[in-house]
């Protein structure tokens, strides 16, 4: 194998198709950056990467998602060692069923799909190179119609998993475009990828006739990896930039992903969600 000195950092790839990213990333030489709240699944993809290449430098992290702090301690302890990552998988995402609420009193699919990989990607910006070659790739879904609820973004007042994941799909995309016509971070390309309806733990908490249906009808891990695994290995030349990518190829969304003025409104919500929380966390260490 051909020496590759890119950094990749990587969340949600102790299973489903983040565990076949990691895979694919350790084959093609990339130094890793694992983040995952399991110790123990942490430790055994280590131990598989040093068997799939050797070679590859591996560093894991115990990073909780639904904690603004242990993102905050992972992204500095992060900082204090590396001084760039080529790219971010961020990957890692829940679904669930029944209102539950973070470590920092937030509606947990919220914070996990959508504040906290804003948040990562906010916390190492810098360490992301504006060289047209830097990558942020977040992990989107076809469940993403209907509006922003900006009255009750956490859907406290008549809460349901499904609107709750098909909000923070939503945000995803309106994210991921949001950030890519942004003149400050010109030079780094951001996509959201759609894997499809995959056979993975995603579902874990929902009812047996959803779980049957996420296992009959769901795509292996490895299909639905694909189209994560082409945007890593295509140069950004070739792919384009805010784009929603399915089945390895551009997609269209629902109308109101292309509303700049909604996504302009989101990222402020969203920020004002960090600035509190890491206040609250400096203030109360």
């Amino acid at each position: 194998m051909t020496q590759n000195n890119k950094i990749a950092l990587i969340t949600g790839a102790t299973s489903g198709i983040g565990s076949i990213i990691l895979d694919h990333l350790a084959k093609t030489d990339h130094q890793l950056l694992i983040l995952a709240r399991s110790e123990d699944k942490l430790k055994n993809h280590i131990k598989k990467i040093q068997q799939i290449n050797p070679n590859v430098k591996t560093e894991g992290f115990i990073c909780d998602l639904s904690s603004f702090e242990s993102i905050q301690k992972t992204c500095a302890k992060i900082k204090a060692t590396y001084q760039q990552i080529d790219l971010l998988v961020l990957n890692a995402g829940i679904w669930n069923f029944e209102y539950k609420e973070s470590k920092d009193q937030i509606e947990e699919t919220f914070q996990v799909n959508l504040l906290a990989p804003i948040m990562l990607f906010e916390e190492l910006k810098t360490l992301l190179l504006k060289n047209d070659v830097s990558k942020v790739i977040i992990t989107a879904s076809a469940l993403h119609q209907g509006e922003i609820h900006f009255n009750d973004l956490e859907l406290r007042e008549e809460f349901s998993g499904f609107k709750a994941y098909r909000q923070s799909k939503l945000g995803v995309i309106l994210m991921t475009r949001w950030l890519a016509e942004n003149d400050a971070y010109t030079g780094i390309s951001f996509y959201a990828v759609h894997p499809g309806m995959v056979n993975t733990e995603l579902g874990r908490s929902a009812g047996w006739f959803s779980r049957t249906v996420f296992k009959l009808f769901g795509k292996s891990p490895e299909k639905g990896a694909e189209t994560h695994i082409y945007i890593i290995d295509q140069a950004n030349s070739n792919l384009k930039s805010g784009e929603y990518y399915a089945n390895k190829k551009i997609t269209k969304t629902a109308t109101y992903t292309y509303n700049m003025s909604v996504a302009k409104k989101l990222w402020n919500a969203i920020q004002t969600y960090l600035k509190i929380n890491t206040q609250n966390h400096a203030q109360n260490p």
